[in-house]
């Protein structure tokens, strides 16, 4: 059984910062991630995404450029889901080469796996290929991040109803689009749409708009 100094559980923005700033103090740390590629929520399904698919829409419709050239002014015409797509993987792909450098660079361990507690000192980790590991540490951080809320009486079948993470993954780019919830996600999400030529309906049952409460 392994020891470490720290082991972190999770490897988006809290957690990778917390195991690299440790690492700096001479510290040794163990990342474990249950994702397919470290990076957390930031890289894989929020902030990055989310930026990068706004910067490629408003790139390749033209956007910034209309008030000069007209509204029917695009750098690409047909603007397909794919190109989207494109665009954000290299994006991620950078990031996630960024953060693997760091983690050698630092001598930071990672595992991908799906830790659990044994007791207050010991993890048990079950690895990708159904293998068990167990670390022992004098201290953990839980940094495992967030994911959409699904009611269960919504049928989220990733075709046409999606959430904020499964929207990434779209198919096609549908003609129109009705988004429910006007907080920071829901505007980003429509605006990027809407720049894309996709009629959007937004519907918010509060009184206010980009409510934090």
């Amino acid at each position: 059984m392994e020891k470490y100094d720290l082991v972190v559980v999770g490897s988006g923005p809290a957690g990778r910062r917390a195991a690299i700033q440790a690492a700096k103090f001479s510290k040794r740390v163990l990342v474990i991630e249950r994702g397919r590629r470290v990076g957390g929520v930031s890289v894989h399904t929020g902030t990055i995404p989310s930026k990068t698919l706004r910067e490629t829409a408003l790139n390749l419709s033209g956007w910034r450029e209309r008030g000069f050239y007209g509204r029917s002014y695009r750098v690409k015409q047909d603007i397909s889901a794919d190109d989207l797509r494109t665009r954000l993987h290299i994006t991620l792909g950078h990031e996630i080469e960024v953060l693997e450098h760091q983690f050698a660079r630092n001598q930071v361990d990672t595992l991908r796996g799906e830790a659990r507690f044994e007791d207050a000192k010991t993890v048990s980790v079950l690895g990708e290929e159904g293998e068990t590991f167990h670390f022992t540490a004098d201290c953990f951080l839980l940094s495992v991040g967030t994911v959409p809320f699904r009611p269960d009486y919504i049928p989220f079948d990733e075709e046409c109803v999606f959430d904020s993470d499964g929207i990434l993954e779209i198919g096609h780019l549908p003609r129109s689009m009705t988004i429910i919830g006007a907080g920071v996600i829901g505007i980003e999400y429509a605006t990027i749409f809407n720049a894309l030529d996709v009629h959007v309906t937004l519907i918010e049952p509060r009184d206010t708009m980009l409510d934090f409460s």
